[in-house]
């Protein structure tokens, strides 16, 4: 990442604060950033004024230094400090403002000896410190600390648009290939969208969809009402489709579920088919039946297929170092395969055309035409 470097505007009194002002300065240089101040462009007219407003347009941050001096007037009355940090309010630069702890103790050259000069510091002073939360300092060396504390935390709150090196900034060769790659990003994104949720290649020769999948199983039946001692055993056989078969177990799978209870699922699924096929057969109608039984083999061979057809895979999830349990997912693809097989459609709608309606016949009409 290119660095930026930040333009400082240094706001203050001169002849009083030189100390001081070279402190700010310093801390500015040390930390990479650019200072900037007006006491080489005394504010005495209005194109000294402009080129002020200028340069704090175009700074990133404004420190405030506040000594015993309210400084040199415009022909408003107004303190050339004071109105500096009025236009840096109202064009939003970010204010870092350093007041001196106690002016009273400042030595006579370095404060206000006329009064009304002096109520307009004290009133300048409560303007700020109603407005920001204010840093307060006594030597120059403190300030400079005090700066380097500041700045670095208003850069880190208060990011700015900054300056950076012409080196630095992409050429339009560079923004090209940017954009170039970006393009070529997407298209990769959406083909492997596309990848995501079909079928993998290769399983073109699997079972699959329409295709049946034979499945042997036993179950026991007993009279309705008689005693569960008496049950006869059978072996019989299911022939469902690898769709009904997907379509019975995905559910469990929306989230992410264990091996042992995915395995579950099939077992339950398997039941409710085995049973509906058995309802048909008229022998059975009147038995109750019990104990079905798959064979785990038949089930390992649905979960290789389901997962062989890209339906499902093992999860990822971070989980506790003493879960030692497998757990499934759905794929993208199967969970599109799911969705298809599951959900609700409408039934269409038949709409009846408006026909002639049957004539009325009134019943001696009908008389007197036999």
């Amino acid at each position: 990442m290119t660095e930026k470097r930040f333009q400082v505007f240094i706001s203050s009194t001169f002849r009083d604060l030189i100390d001081e002002r070279q402190a700010v300065l310093k801390a500015v240089l040390e930390l990479d950033h650019m200072p900037a101040g007006m006491e080489l462009f005394p504010a005495a007219d209005d194109t000294a004024w402009q080129l002020i407003k200028d340069v704090i347009d175009s700074s990133d941050y404004y420190v405030l230094l506040i000594g015993g001096r309210y400084g040199s007037l415009d022909e408003a009355g107004i303190g050339y400090t004071e109105k500096e940090y009025d236009y840096a309010r109202k064009t939003k630069t970010a204010v870092i403002p350093l007041l001196h702890l106690k002016p009273d103790n400042l030595p006579r050259d370095k404060t206000e000896t006329d009064p009304d000069a002096w109520k307009k510091l004290e009133a300048f002073r409560t303007k700020v410190e109603s407005k920001h939360t204010c840093v307060y300092w006594e030597t120059a060396e403190e300030l400079k600390a005090k700066v380097i504390v500041g700045l670095t935390a208003n850069i880190k709150r208060h990011p700015a648009v900054g300056w950076i090196r012409a080196d630095a900034v992409p050429t339009d060769a560079t923004i090209r290939d940017v954009l170039s790659l970006r393009e070529q990003i997407s298209t990769l994104e959406s083909e492997l969208q596309k990848i995501r949720t079909e079928a993998p290649p290769g399983t073109e020769d699997l079972l699959q969809d329409e295709d049946t999948f034979e499945l042997a199983y036993t179950f026991t039946a007993r009279e309705l009402g008689g005693s569960y001692f008496n049950r006869v055993g059978y072996e019989a056989t299911i022939l469902p489709t690898w769709n009904e078969i997907f379509a019975g177990v995905s559910p469990v799978l929306i989230d992410e579920t264990s091996e042992s209870s995915l395995r579950s699922a099939f077992d339950t699924h398997f039941k409710q088919i085995a049973n509906e096929d058995l309802a048909e057969d008229e022998d059975l109608k009147t038995q109750t039946l019990d104990d079905f039984r798959f064979t785990t083999p038949d089930i390992d061979t649905c979960l290789v297929q389901l997962r062989a057809l890209g339906l499902i895979r093992e999860s990822d999830r971070k989980r506790s170092v003493t879960d030692k349990q497998t757990y499934w997912t759905l794929t993208p693809y199967g969970d599109r395969t799911m969705v298809q097989l599951r959900a609700l459609r409408r039934e269409p709608v038949t709409r009846r055309t408006p026909g002639p309606k049957p004539e009325v016949v009134d019943s001696t009409d009908a008389e007197k035409r036999i």
